[in-house]
């Protein structure tokens, strides 16, 4: 397929600029520019008297016609901040209040340029995939991942995915030296995602670990292309004071110019916003690279979605200005925090049944199973001889969700996991 003369153009200027950037793109990102077409013409058009561009229905004023039972349950909302579109790349507000609260986290976050809104986390990640992943291409991940990456990489990207151990062999903490290994072996350009706090572990690295995994990506960058994808879901979740609060995405920012970073985040967790579908995906490169790989992701954006949601925009905005926000986050991980303690002591006592992997951060904790025992099995059994759920991850493992648990059913959930695991051969 030919290019485009508007994407050949936002080419040309990311090579000049940033050359290793545009040779790392996916052959859909070098194809990919936000084009001249209604939303752009709309824009221009937004201060005329008389506006015929967008297909908004409005009272002609720029006002929407909301129909009743809607009007009536979002009367306390501006109407056009609940009913009309969002621009594709995201309300302006929300991509500059998100990119504030990651400045006040970290001072390198000054010289990054603002987000592209994304459909949730999932998106995030996978957008940036489509930017640059190519068929073909190699994911190093730990082994202990969440499995929507193999449907993202490996099921929609025909890429490869190479494991390494999550955990050192003495369960101490996370494993640098496999991922250093692993990164080794690798051939030419590779990707790298890491998620912390992890997704089933409940692992987060302590602040050494962290610089260590950072110096490790540094160090491969070196000889070829790295993009690192950072999927901060669970990001501020951190029970001890050993664990790093930051993101990895803050260790990276001009550490190399081989080094592609991209933040994966938004207010799923952090605002416990589960149905807002609000993410964000933040690309560690200059503010010049960044505004053309926001148009490349607007144009996938618009040929995927549309455009994202407004109105969860809307409340993000309004939560993230609330005097009250930090605050109420504390509270909130607080709360996470004594289910953790309960689960912890709870687990403390030694058991044959299965091994506790270090959990210290986020919502889950990984059980693995003695031999013998197979996970699917046992998960079966506790829905039907206990009234218990949990998630099986793979034959060996077990992942408790504490954060959907209320505290007094945290030792019953270990007790008939105890029991039901006892009764098996």
């Amino acid at each position: 397929m030919n290019l485009s003369h508007e994407a050949q153009e936002r080419n040309e200027r990311l090579e000049a600029e940033a050359p290793q950037v545009f040779n790392a793109l996916s052959p859909l990102a070098r194809r990919a520019y936000f084009p001249k077409g209604i939303p752009y013409q709309a824009n221009q058009a937004a201060a005329c008297a008389i506006n015929a561009t967008i297909g908004q229905i409005t009272d002609g004023c720029g006002n929407p016609l909301p129909l009743a039972r809607l009007g009536e349950l979002l009367s306390g909302l501006s109407t056009q901040d609940a009913f009309l579109y969002s621009p594709i790349q995201g309300r302006p507000k929300v991509r500059q209040l998100w990119h504030e609260k990651l400045v006040r986290e970290d001072a390198r976050m000054e010289s990054i340029g603002l987000p592209a809104v994304t459909a949730g986390i999932c998106h995030a990640i996978s957008m940036g995939a489509e930017l640059f992943f190519s068929p073909g291409d190699t994911l190093l991940l730990p082994d202990l991942y969440w499995d929507n990456y193999e449907q993202i990489f490996g099921i929609r990207l025909e890429g490869h995915i190479e494991r390494y151990p999550f955990y050192t062999a003495d369960l101490s903490g996370f494993n640098v030296d496999g991922l250093r290994q692993t990164l080794g072996k690798a051939i030419g350009k590779v990707h790298v995602l890491l998620d912390f706090p992890s997704n089933p572990s409940g692992y987060s690295p302590t602040h050494d670990e962290m610089k260590a995994i950072a110096d490790v990506l540094v160090e491969a960058a070196a000889a070829r292309t790295v993009v690192v994808y950072c999927d901060d879901a669970y990001h501020g979740l951190v029970f001890e004071t050993s664990v790093t609060s930051k993101s990895l995405f803050f260790e990276l920012i001009g550490r190399h110019s081989n080094l592609i970073p991209l933040k994966c985040d938004g207010v799923t967790k952090e605002l416990s916003f589960f149905g807002g579908r609000v993410g964000f995906l933040t690309f560690g490169t200059s503010e010049g690279v960044s505004e053309i790989l926001v148009d490349k992701s607007k144009s996938l954006i618009r040929s995927g979605i549309g455009s994202p949601v407004g109105i969860s925009q809307y409340l993000v905005e309004e939560e993230l200005l609330d005097p009250r926000h930090d605050e109420s986050f504390e509270a909130m991980r607080q709360i996470l925090e004594r289910r953790y303690r309960i689960l912890k002591n709870a687990l403390s006592s030694p058991n044959g049944q299965w091994t506790v992997h270090p959990f210290n951060a986020g919502c889950f904790c990984l059980l693995e199973l003695r031999n013998g025992l197979s996970a699917e099995d046992i998960r079966q059994r506790l829905i039907t001889e206990e009234s218990v759920g949990v998630v099986n991850h793979g034959d060996r493992y077990l992942r408790l969700a504490f954060c959907s648990l209320k505290e007094e059913a945290i030792e019953p959930l270990v007790e008939a996991l105890k029991r039901v695991c006892a009764k098996s051969v």
